[in-house]
């Protein structure tokens, strides 16, 4: 009996995730598997909806990919494996240990165009020139963003975007995951490398400061939400 109501209180906690709307984002222990996590899991929701679960027992994970599947989350055998593998390892009843703090790495040590190439070309291309009219452009409008607000593009990659935004006189109506798994070195190279290198404009003053990790650090636990980011987006262009 107790499992049959541990059951049925976990479904209607995750069928009132879309009344929950407001809450903060999260990041995630690393550990094999949870690139499928962010992958899966974002598409609906904020991912404090999965951290805020930590600690259940593994029939309740299993029960809680099972019911994402029936609510239309498309994932194949493998991934589905994946994801309870790492669910039930980092977010179970006994999770490992966080490691030891790593030595702070600098963005200057990261490559922005690797950072780039692996996590943002798939929906901005290889140039940043973006699909017009399904994701927005990165080349020069980056710059101008930057140049209007050099917090804002921070604010976007840890806390994502989701609404309708103009840019060269189109509009685009769609989510942008956070990216909070980046860490600050990555995060502050991207945006270095898609503001300061495609600049082609001119936009930035020559004494434009670039982004720093510590900046990014600054930054994380803000507790914004995508909804936050749109409403303080720049009027650029």
């Amino acid at each position: 009996m107790l499992r049959i109501a541990l059951r049925t209180t976990l479904a209607s906690l995750l069928l009132g995730f879309a009344a929950a709307a407001l809450a903060q984002d999260a990041a995630l222990p690393d550990g094999p598997g949870v690139d499928v996590v962010y992958a899966k899991c974002q598409q609906c929701h904020p991912l404090s909806y999965v951290t805020n679960s930590a600690g259940l027992p593994d029939f309740l994970w299993a029960d809680t990919i099972s019911l994402m599947k029936q609510l239309g989350m498309q994932v194949t055998e493998a991934e589905e494996e994946q994801l309870y593998d790492y669910l039930t390892t980092y977010l179970g009843t006994e999770p490992p240990p966080e490691p030891a703090a790593q030595a702070t790495e600098t963005a200057e040590a990261v490559d922005g165009a690797t950072v780039y190439a692996t996590n943002c070309s798939s929906c901005h291309g290889a140039d940043g020139a973006g699909i017009p009219g399904a994701f927005p452009p990165v080349t020069q409008h980056a710059a101008d963003l930057a140049y209007a607000d050099r917090a804002y593009l921070v604010d976007l990659m840890l806390y994502g975007l989701n609404g309708a935004i103009r840019v060269g006189g189109m509009t685009y109506n769609g989510v942008m995951p956070a990216w909070p798994q980046l860490d600050d070195a990555e995060i502050a190279a991207l945006l270095n490398y898609v503001t300061m290198e495609w600049d082609e404009a001119g936009t930035l003053p020559p004494n434009f400061d670039a982004y720093t990790a510590e900046e990014v650090a600054a930054a994380r636990g803000q507790g914004l939400t995508a909804a936050d980011v749109l409403e303080g987006r720049p009027d650029v262009r």
